[in-house]
């Protein structure tokens, strides 16, 4: 179905196009009939020349009517037998008519201009010559044949060339008028791609400062929060050495913090800075078992590179699981592992602490696992947490260093 509609739809294009031509085989047709009835004698007979006139008549109406009969596959064959027959009735009644045979001439050039397919043009063409010569065979004698096969010939390859360039030329105007409407097509399918490039980028970059706000600010206010309770604690219970020290350690902190931000900050203008993992690593476990007194036992052996991209990602996830530890565990030991050997990271945070439901993660207001498996997932790992109630909690992540 969806063929015989493209097809339909060719043949209405091709009709449209030559449709000022039809005009002038108008114009050849009446000056064949004219030249008819000049040049044979019988046509003077009333009934003959109303016969003659009649299917002359009928003939263009048709030929008038061509374009948009042909425009509907299933016309198209009809009316060139129709055509054909009226020719044949038409020569046979003015055998002498001498140019009257340029009528079969001109359906060949009307099929060559209508017809879509070269082939089908070709056959139409020689089909209009062979019955010529038939036509011409039994009006005027088969002995006569020769003569005309010998005229007709270098016409009827004139009109098959004229077909093979026409129908190239109508094949290239398709192909041009295809290739500019699949243009337009992928003009609106960019201008779309484009939006929502827009739309994931700001997507992408409103979740990337968000984990940003979360792994600096809010880590850092809530290991201050941690310090202040203990340095509150310690000053209830007269202990205001330890407070000093906790209160100098919170300074530190607060100092870190903002650094951290402003670390951040450039991050998010310029691009990354270097970082020492390991050093970092450490760094944060001391801070971790000076505010909170929970015995952090690390075991770090790095002996691969591990990407600058990887090493941001990494320290944030170490940072934001102390940080879980210390606010929602009541742990009093915790072990960080950390091995990077040849193209494969590993790292484990382990605490004995409460633990928790797994089904819980991705409640309102614990948004910490989440910021920490968006960065294993764009870091090209993974994050599993592993805790029931009462057991502890253990998370464990893997990278592929390349």
């Amino acid at each position: 179905m969806e063929s015989n509609s493209q097809q339909e739809n060719t043949l209405a294009e091709s009709a449209g196009q030559i449709r000022p031509l039809y005009w002038v085989l108008m114009g050849a047709m009446g000056f064949l009939y004219y030249w008819a009835l000049k040049s044979v004698p019988s046509l003077s007979d009333p009934t003959h020349f109303v016969t003659f006139t009649t299917l002359m008549l009928i003939h263009a109406v048709l030929h008038l009517a061509g374009v948009s009969i042909t425009a509907r596959r299933q016309w198209v064959i009809p009316y060139f037998v129709i055509q054909g027959a009226l020719i044949f009735a038409i020569v046979y009644m003015a055998p002498g008519g001498g140019f009257i045979y340029g009528l079969y001439w001109a359906m060949g050039g009307e099929a060559a201009m209508i017809l879509a397919d070269l082939r089908a043009a070709s056959l139409t063409i020689v089909a209009y010559m062979a019955l010529s010569a038939v036509n011409f065979g039994l009006t005027l004698g088969w002995d006569q044949l020769p003569s005309l096969v010998a005229y007709i010939a270098p016409m009827s390859f004139f009109i098959l060339v004229y077909a093979l360039i026409f129908q190239r030329q109508a094949k290239a105007r398709r192909q041009t008028q295809s290739l500019l409407v699949d243009l337009e097509a992928a003009h609106r399918q960019l201008a779309e791609y484009t939006v929502q490039v827009e739309s994931l980028t700001l997507s992408h970059e409103r979740e990337r400062m968000a984990r940003e706000l979360h792994d600096t600010l809010a880590q850092g206010l809530a290991g201050l929060i941690l310090q202040l309770e203990a340095v509150d604690s310690h000053l209830a219970r007269n202990q205001t050495d330890r407070a000093q020290k906790i209160i100098t350690q919170a300074m530190s902190r607060a100092r870190s913090t903002l650094a951290e931000a402003r670390r951040a900050i450039d991050n998010l203008r310029e691009g990354q800075v270097v970082i020492d993992l390991e050093s970092a690593v450490r760094a944060e476990a001391e801070r971790f078992t000076s505010a909170t007194g929970i015995a952090c036992n690390l075991d770090l052996e790095i002996t691969a590179n591990i990407p600058e991209s990887i090493t941001e990602h990494i320290l944030k996830i170490v940072s934001e699981g102390l940080t879980n530890i210390a606010r929602h565990a009541r742990a009093k030991n915790a072990t960080l592992q950390l091995e990077a050997h040849n193209d494969l990271l590993e790292m484990e945070i382990k605490d004995d602490g409460a633990g928790f439901e797994t089904n819980q993660i991705g409640k309102s207001g614990h948004y910490g696992l989440i910021g920490m498996r968006e960065r294993a997932r764009l870091a090209g790992g993974a994050l599993d947490v592993f805790s029931q109630p009462g057991e502890g909690t253990t998370l464990k992540l893997r990278f592929p260093l390349k």
